[in-house]
């Protein structure tokens, strides 16, 4: 793998049992890379990012990611070796999963001093800076329930930065949220792109996408049916597939010009 790769997925398989989740993914991701992965609901997007940092197993294919190899169908790696890459591969989910009965402070600074063994001064020090970046140092000391659900994935994006990531996951993190709150949210990760983060994004926010990623892939039928750059795929897709589910998600905003306006959302998916 060359070291301009962040993570290198080949030919991935991931079933329940009988059901088959996805087949044959492959993608390679660059260092500083945004990759955003649309598509119809079920088609196994969820999954297969879960697959990336090893919360899923998967049946066969090849993962090479920080320099560890896993192939599929084997039993898992040593302990040592998902602690290490669910270390340095952080993830936010659909759902905020903050602790209840711990402040916001505490839910941060929880995991920089158990795994990382930070004092308490370093991961708070750590923890405000980040809540100052996504303007919550105000509610460093509020528990979770006086939040809003944007403040809380805001929190939740706090929390998985405290450990310095060197690679972040998103399994589409608007998807619970109210339509005001989706902003503040989408604002942060921009920041991180901005920034420079490697990043993967399994989201339905089209014009997101296409503002942010680098590439789009586009997931259908449990498997790749399309990718390349942003604009290219949501602007000028090849594939038949890709082109229906576009033309029900988005409609012409601006014909003359070609932009793209999404009008429809759809919820989340295995």
């Amino acid at each position: 793998m060359s070291k301009d790769v962040a993570v290198r997925v080949t030919n991935m398989t991931k079933r329940f049992g009988d059901q088959l989740v996805f087949e044959n993914v492959s993608l390679d991701v660059h260092k500083s890379e945004v990759v955003a992965i649309i598509g119809p609901s079920g088609a196994g997007k969820s999954t297969f990012i879960r697959c990336i940092n090893r919360l899923h197993p998967f049946d066969e294919g090849t993962l090479e990611i920080l320099n560890y190899t896993i192939e599929g169908g084997k039993a898992d790696p040593p302990r040592q070796v998902l602690q290490d890459i669910r270390t340095r591969v952080g993830m936010v989910f659909q759902t905020f999963n903050l602790f209840p009965h711990l402040t916001v402070m505490e839910n941060i600074i929880l995991a920089p001093m158990e795994v990382k063994r930070k004092t308490r001064p370093e991961a708070e020090k750590r923890a405000m800076e980040l809540l100052d970046v996504v303007g919550l140092a105000h509610k460093a000391e509020m528990y979770p329930k006086r939040l809003s659900g944007g403040e809380q994935q805001r929190v939740a994006l706090c929390r998985a930065l405290a450990m310095d990531p060197e690679i972040m996951l998103f399994d589409e993190p608007t998807s619970m949220l109210d339509p005001e709150l989706v902003g503040e949210v989408l604002s942060a990760i921009r920041d991180l792109a901005k920034g420079g983060m490697t990043m993967i994004l399994v989201t339905h926010e089209m014009m997101f996408a296409k503002e942010v990623a680098d590439t789009v892939v586009f997931m259908a039928d449990h498997t790749v049916v399309e990718k390349g750059p942003a604009r290219q795929v949501l602007e000028h897709p090849q594939t038949e597939r890709a082109q229906q589910f576009l033309h029900r998600v988005l409609k012409p905003l601006d014909r003359s010009g070609g932009e793209l306006k999404s009008v429809a959302s759809q919820g989340g998916e295995r």
